[in-house]
Formats: C-alpha cells, sequence, structure tokens
C-alpha cells in the first residue's frame, strides 16, 4: 500500500491507518462553509406547523426511534441521556420504539406513531418528503461531524481501486441508504463503474452486515459508511487491520434528529432544547457515537449534498422507494 500522508491522502490504505487520523469524519469548518440555500434542490422542504391547532399533535407520550439497527437493544442504555432531556424539558413520557427499518420509521411518522426520529442520512430525505418530518439537528463532537462513504475490501483482496470492483460480489445496503447505495449509485457510476451494469448488487439490509459479511469474505468489497465501521470496530466484531478502503468520498452529514411538523410548537421548541443545549460528554450516548454534542442544520444547506445525488437518481419519494 502506498505511504500514507493525510494531507496528500492516497488509497487503498487500511482501515485501522484511516480511522488513526480520524480520516473516517469531516471537519466542522466544512459544515460552517456550506453555501445557504433558501429551497430544497431537490423534492419538498419540511412542513410547516399547522395553523389550525385542531390538526396539531399534542401528545401525552412522545414516541422516538433512532435509526435501525442490527441490535435494537443497545440503544436501550445509550438514549437514556438524551430521553431523560426531552421527558424534563417536554413534561412528557418518551417510549422509544425499536423499529426495524428506514420504511418502518418513515411509515410510522408518517401515521403520527412517532414524533421523534433520528433518520439515516439517505432516509431524511423520504421523512421530510413522506412523513412530515423537519430536521433540526445532527451530532458531532471535537470539531468533527458526519462520515464519509468507505468502499471496503479485504486487506489481501487484489480489489485497489472503485474500477476494480467490475465483475465482483458487491454488498450494497437498502435502496433508501446513502452511502450504502443512493450515493454509490450516483458516484460511482460517475466514475465510471456503473452499480448494477458493472457488477451485481446485492442488498445486505444494513452497514453492519455488510461488513460484516465482507470481513468474512462472503463478499468481495462493499460501499459502508464510515463510521458504522468505526463502531463495529470499537465493539470487537471486525479487526481494523483486516480490511482496506479503496475508494472514499467527501463527508456527509450523518443521522438527522428531526420532530414531526404536526407537534405543538411548544413541543417542538422543548426537544430542540433538550438535543440542542445539552453537554452529552461522558454519557452513554457519547460512548457510542463517539460524539458529544447537537449542533443546528437546515435541511435544504446542509443535506444539499444529499438531495444533489438523490435528484441524479431520479429518487421518487414513496415509501415502496426506501
Amino acid at each position: 500500500m502506498p505511504d500514507w500522508d493525510p494531507n496528500d491522502p492516497e488509497l487503498p490504505q487500511t482501515v485501522s491507518t484511516l480511522l488513526a487520523d480520524d480520516f473516517h469524519v469531516g471537519t466542522d469548518d466544512l459544515l460552517a462553509e456550506m453555501d445557504p440555500r433558501d429551497e430544497p434542490r431537490y423534492g419538498s422542504p419540511p412542513e410547516a406547523t399547522p395553523d389550525d391547532s385542531s390538526e396539531r399533535l399534542d401528545p401525552d407520550t412522545l414516541d422516538f426511534s433512532l435509526v435501525p439497527t442490527e441490535d435494537p437493544a443497545v440503544y436501550d442504555d445509550v438514549l437514556t441521556p438524551l430521553v431523560e432531556n426531552i421527558e424534563a424539558e417536554t413534561g412528557r413520557d418518551v417510549v422509544v420504539n425499536p423499529l426495524d427499518s428506514y420504511a418502518a420509521q418513515v411509515e410510522a411518522m408518517n401515521a403520527d406513531r412517532l414524533h421523534i426520529a433520528g433518520f439515516a442520512t439517505g432516509a431524511t430525505a423520504f421523512a421530510v418528503n413522506i412523513a412530515g418530518a423537519v430536521p433540526f439537528g445532527i451530532q458531532i463532537a471535537d470539531g468533527t461531524f458526519g462520515y464519509r462513504l468507505w468502499v471496503i475490501t479485504q486487506a489481501d483482496n487484489e480489489i485497489q481501486e472503485l474500477s476494480d470492483l467490475a465483475g465482483q460480489e458487491v454488498a450494497h445496503v437498502e435502496e433508501s441508504s446513502n452511502s450504502g447505495h443512493q450515493a454509490p449509485s450516483a458516484l460511482f457510476t460517475a466514475a465510471g463503474v456503473e452499480p448494477g451494469e458493472d457488477y451485481d448488487v446485492e442488498f445486505s439490509g444494513s452497514h453492519e452486515n455488510s461488513i460484516r459479511a465482507v470481513d468474512a469474505g462472503d463478499y468481495d468489497a462493499a460501499p459502508i459508511a464510515s463510521t458504522v465501521l468505526q463502531r463495529q470496530i470499537d465493539a470487537g466484531h471486525v479487526d481494523s487491520d483486516d480490511l482496506k478502503v479503496v475508494w472514499q468520498s467527501d463527508p456527509f452529514p450523518t443521522t438527522s434528529f428531526c420532530y414531526h411538523h404536526a407537534l405543538e410548537p411548544e413541543l417542538q421548541e422543548a426537544i430542540q432544547r433538550a438535543h440542542l443545549d445539552y453537554d452529552y460528554e461522558g454519557t452513554a450516548l457519547d460512548e457510542y457515537f463517539g460524539r458529544d454534542s447537537f449542533v443546528e442544520i437546515d435541511y435544504a444547506t446542509h443535506w444539499d449534498v444529499i438531495l444533489e445525488i438523490q435528484e441524479q437518481n431520479e429518487v421518487d419519494y414513496r415509501v415502496e422507494e426506501i
């Protein structure tokens, strides 16, 4: 592998090398430098709160769901600090629902059964366009944000660059996943490698599944979210020296935290305070995600790179497409 210089990065590199220099995330100056937009470039803007009070939601219990994961039980302790703050700020009980797919999350909010959610990057646009989600924040830490799309393979695999994926068995996540499908479909094609044409796409169902399947040799490669891989390594599921990265994207925003647009304004404000006004350093939330605070976002501005990808892919915002 080439010598590693973070100021002049050259791939392939082992995952351990990239993680050692925090090359799996972006810096918050990139977040601040994004050109502001008044409207989303693709799809609809977040819905406004209904003027008619009879159309608003004022539930005694707030239902909350975070991005589906292979083992939802891990969220039981992880979310406790955040849930306690939401309860304190809103004066309502909060129930965490372990929904099992991006589609289930979007459908639940669309049916008014979900009031607060952390939606995956690609699924966020579906939640906005279908379910009335209003993104307001993302997690950050130590001047970093987001994640990168990495194409991983076994460290001893002969795959060295994107073009080598041709004819290989490659695992994608699911159709609405940004780094697991949407971004590869747009960015790889622009680079001369078309998923579904140059290689067969197999959907694994989750980033965790893709990572472990590549590690086990069940697939030759996979596009995955770098931060999910980091958590898999931290949990001891894979070894960072056993995998290498042969291609990477610029940083993307990570999980968007959203409220249902029809919630009473007082609840919307309280939910935002519970996220944005608290320091989560040292909590279970920080220990799991490696991020100790939240920063406010603007959907049209900070999701523009994602919407550009979905526009190129001519995404149809329907539940069936998630």
